[in-house]
Parts: C-alpha cells; sequence; structure tokens
C-alpha cells in the first residue's frame, strides 16, 4: 500500500464520521447564525450597600479619690470602749464587760470613720467608640436590553456584557405536526 492510499484508508471513515456528526446536528434542526444587532441599552439595578463606620464621643464620668483606709477610728473606739467596760462588773464579769465594751466601741469608731471621711470625686472624660452601619444606595450595572433583526423581525433579549454590531442566535427548526 502506497503512501496515498493509505492516507485514503485512513481518511475516509474520519470523513465519514464527520458527515454522520454534522447530520445530526442538522438532524435536530438546530443551528447557529448571526444577526444585526438594533439597539443595547445597559439595564440598572438600586443596591444598598452596607457601609460602616465607627463613631466616636467623649464621655464624662466622675471617680473617687480616697486616701488609704485608716483603721485609726476603730482602734481608738476599741480602746475607750474597753476602758469604759472595764469600770463595770467584778471578776469574770468585768473582763466580759471589757470585751464587750471593746467591740462596741470598735464598732462605733468605724462607723465615725466612715462618716467623717471626705472623699473627693473629680471628672474623668473617656473616649467610647461604636461601629454604626450605614446604607448607601448605588446604582449597578446588571446588563443590556438588547434588540436585533432576525429573518425580517425584531426580537429581543438580555446580555450581560454589551454586544458588538451583532449578536449569536440558534436557530431551531422542528416539525409543525
Amino acid at each position: 500500500m502506497n503512501r496515498l492510499d493509505r492516507f485514503r484508508f485512513f481518511l475516509a471513515p474520519a470523513a465519514a464520521a464527520g458527515l454522520m456528526i454534522s447530520g445530526l446536528a442538522q438532524a435536530g434542526g438546530v443551528s447557529y447564525q448571526y444577526a444585526p444587532v438594533i439597539s443595547a441599552e445597559p439595564v440598572y439595578e438600586t443596591h444598598n450597600k452596607p457601609v460602616n463606620r465607627e463613631v466616636c464621643w467623649e464621655e464624662r464620668h466622675y471617680e473617687r479619690e480616697s486616701g488609704p483606709r485608716s483603721h485609726t477610728s476603730t482602734v481608738v473606739g476599741a480602746i475607750i470602749g474597753g476602758a469604759v467596760g472595764s469600770r463595770f462588773g467584778g471578776g469574770r464579769g468585768k473582763v466580759a464587760t471589757t470585751a464587750a465594751g471593746a467591740a462596741l466601741g470598735g464598732s462605733i469608731g468605724r462607723d465615725a470613720g466612715r462618716h467623717n471621711r471626705s472623699d473627693r470625686y473629680y471628672p474623668v472624660d473617656q473616649e467610647r467608640c461604636e461601629i454604626q452601619r450605614d446604607y448607601r444606595t448605588e446604582r449597578v450595572r446588571t446588563g443590556y436590553r438588547v434588540q436585533y433583526e432576525y429573518d425580517g423581525e425584531v426580537y429581543e433579549t438580555r446580555t450581560r456584557h454589551r454586544p458588538g454590531d451583532t449578536i449569536r442566535v440558534r436557530v431551531a427548526v422542528s416539525p409543525a405536526d
């Protein structure tokens, strides 16, 4: 088998397969053609887009300034109460009245120390911030309304992208019955 015969041997089945495939495509009645574009108008939609922003302000509050806590009034009250309590009773009762006087005097001294303490309050400004969500309205192009002519008729479709001077159309033919 020479070179030309080998070529024909392999080419003939391939060509037949190609014809069968194209015949099948035509058998379904679908083909693609190009139609002239008459107009292409952009289509817009309005969207509300969330936008976060930080909002800050000065806020005033008051802090208490107090010196170190002193236990002097409690101790002095306990000593005076113990001294007064020791004046009463006798024997074991004297110890009990001294202890009771010391406890009562300490409690009175502690309460007196709390009431006489002079705390100072001073203003403190502190920055506070929070995130607030606003919405910005924007127009977004979502596609194109395209009018084209095919076989003397005007058709309309919507595309994502702006077409050129022509648009590819699918033409389908099927039996009426």
